[in-house]
């Protein structure tokens, strides 16, 4: 009988350990999967970042619209004219370009004149260059181009008085100019590289001193432009 009531009371013991047991490891589980308020805080706190981000997101866009290039603004037209001279005896050279620039893309032309004094021989030369570029920037810009010799007239007195000529000309060159705007009106200071040659020289002297002629030079440029 004593052993009867000492099993019974075992028993009854195990029992509600294991039920105090189960209790505790079913409120552990509960802590980790069950309170609302963690989906709360955690949708407060994205939230929160969200409005961060938005903000920082504000500020950077208002410095970039303050900057160097305004983001979303419209295209712009400019019309340019530059020139240049070099004058060393015994030889000047003049330059003149004028461009119409459209959101960035230039077309253009240029007019290259030259004299000079070689061995007792005059040249006396002009040539027309067509001109494509780009403009980068908004209120300070720069623009990068390349030129075509498409046509040109050359003409010259040897040391004994004989005329010879040519129109048969081809070439290249590229060019650089720096902008600053101020209202409608722009400042430019330009660089430009030219090389060409003459070929098929006529004369009406069955005696030619030159087949051809050839010559290369840069000039700096000044200029002033518009914008609309």
């Amino acid at each position: 009988m004593r052993y009867g009531i000492l099993l019974l009371t075992l028993f009854i013991l195990s029992d509600s350990f294991s039920f105090v047991f189960a209790q505790s490891k079913f409120k552990g589980k509960s802590t980790n999967i069950s309170p609302g308020r963690w989906d709360l805080d955690s949708k407060k706190s994205i939230d929160t970042y969200s409005e961060t981000s938005m903000d920082r997101y504000s500020d950077k866009s208002s410095v970039i619209s303050g900057g160097y290039q305004k983001i979303g603004s419209p295209p712009k037209i400019r019309f340019r004219y530059l020139s240049g001279t070099y004058t060393s005896d015994p030889q000047e050279a003049t330059n003149s370009a004028s461009s119409i620039i459209w959101d960035g893309v230039g077309i253009g032309q240029t007019v290259f004149k030259y004299k000079t004094i070689i061995s007792g021989n005059t040249v006396d030369l002009e040539n027309t260059s067509m001109d494509l570029s780009y403009t980068y920037g908004y209120e300070y810009t720069l623009t990068l181009g390349i030129s075509s010799v498409n046509s040109g007239e050359l003409s010259g007195i040897t040391s004994d008085s004989k005329i010879y000529n040519s129109s048969n000309v081809f070439g290249y060159g590229y060019f650089s100019i720096f902008g600053i705007e101020f209202g409608i009106f722009e400042i430019l200071l330009g660089y430009k590289y030219i090389r060409y040659s003459f070929i098929d020289l006529e004369s009406e002297s069955t005696s030619l001193y030159w087949s051809s002629f050839s010559d290369s030079g840069s000039l700096y440029l000044t200029g002033i432009g518009l914008v609309f």
